[in-house]
């Protein structure tokens, strides 16, 4: 009887050992968060990706942009992960409880009095961000205030062109044949981009934007330009 009971325990001492095993080799590997709720609030970022390595080892970062790398753990006997960044601030809310099902991994912990929950999907490369897109050169080919089109008006001579660079510095031509420049933002949550101009006396504008690898519509969502839509289509050279 107690040979029978001490094969039992070391039986399933080797099941939970294969379990926990198993529930920590499936983290491994490249996750996409599909969806983040906060309390009632979905905030679910851009392109959010978690790398997860054997060896413990973690990034992670939105769209073609890494912007974080440190260690992950996973405790096997309540099912709950943590990571840390040496670089970066700790996190005080603690670890995740993780789950799985078919397609899925899912965190929750509560953070300031609120359940989040994270879902996540398996994915082969990395995803593209609007930031990834933007990138190049881009040739507007019609601008509209108050569904008119403004186009003769704006640019009669075809002038205007807009460059996005990967630094987060843009540079446009206006009508007048003047390049000028500025700083580039791209909203973490929503595919909104902010124009930071470096010349004095210039306003900030912001733009919802919807772009793909052949073209770019811009939106105002500024007090400066609400009614005005820009449609571009992307160059390969700089017009003269």
């Amino acid at each position: 009887m107690i040979k029978s009971i001490k094969n039992y325990s070391i039986i399933f001492l080797m099941l939970f050992a294969f379990t926990s095993y198993s529930q920590k080799s499936r983290m491994t590997g490249l996750w996409e968060a599909i969806n983040v709720n906060v309390g009632e609030n979905n905030m679910t970022p851009v392109a959010k990706w978690f790398r997860f390595n054997p060896d413990g080892t973690t990034q992670s970062g939105n769209g073609w942009l890494k912007n974080y790398e440190g260690n992950w753990q996973y405790d096997s006997l309540e099912n709950k992960f943590s990571s840390n960044n040496p670089l970066g601030i700790k996190d005080e809310f603690g670890a995740f409880d993780v789950s799985f099902d078919k397609d899925h991994m899912y965190w929750e912990r509560e953070e300031e009095g609120m359940n989040v929950k994270v879902t996540l999907r398996p994915i082969e490369k990395l995803p593209m961000s609007p930031a990834d897109y933007l990138q190049g050169i881009w040739l507007l080919e019609s601008i509209e205030k108050d569904n008119q089109s403004i186009m003769e008006e704006f640019d009669p001579n075809g002038k205007h062109y807009l460059h996005i660079r990967w630094d987060r510095i843009y540079r446009n031509r206006n009508t007048e044949g003047e390049r000028l420049s500025g700083y580039w933002h791209i909203n973490g949550h929503r595919p909104e981009i902010t124009f930071l101009p470096h010349s004095e006396g210039e306003n900030a504008e912001s733009w919802k934007i919807e772009v793909n690898e052949e073209n770019l519509i811009m939106t105002g969502i500024s007090d400066s330009n609400d009614t005005i839509v820009r449609k571009y289509r992307r160059g390969n050279k700089f017009p003269r």
